[in-house]
């Protein structure tokens, strides 16, 4: 059986795409939020990468409450009340970080990806706003549509 290029090639993009974000700039999306709540803090969640592990798209959980989803080039925030929070991802295995939030706080939760062995894990870490913004430059808003579960 001979398979087209331009058919393979259009296989091959769909697979790699198929899952990407395809939403508003972080920049444009955030400039339409209300600021948050007095008494909450927001949570930035994104994932950076379009490329690698692009099929693997984990739920994000924040303190075993799932609010999105681990998608390649995306970002989504969560608006809480102060306090700990758990953020866990599971594929194979569960990887989590913690975070403290205080109110009026903005806190930026990465969602990295590893090689593991039947399939790649996706690492929440906490990280620095100069990084976070850095990287979010690159990623679109995905929707409750898209696995963000808004509050």
């Amino acid at each position: 059986m001979k398979i087209h290029p331009a058919l393979l090639t259009a296989f091959l993009g769909a697979a790699l795409f198929g899952g990407c974000a395809t939403g508003p700039s972080f920049e444009s999306y955030s400039a339409t939020l209300a600021p948050v709540k007095e008494t909450e803090g927001r949570i930035w969640f994104y994932r950076p990468s379009k490329m690698f592990g692009a099929a693997v798209q984990p739920a994000v959980r924040l303190n075993e409450e799932k609010i999105g989803k681990a998608q390649p080039g995306s970002f989504f925030y969560a608006d809480r009340p102060p306090g700990g929070y758990e953020v866990k991802c599971t594929t194979e295995w569960s990887d989590k970080c913690q975070l403290s939030l205080a109110a009026k706080d903005t806190k930026y939760i990465r969602l990295g990806m590893m090689v593991g062995v039947f399939v790649g894990h996706v690492i929440p870490k906490e990280v620095d706003e100069a990084t976070a913004l850095k990287e979010l430059k690159k990623c679109k808003h995905i929707t409750a549509e898209d696995g963000k579960a808004e509050k």
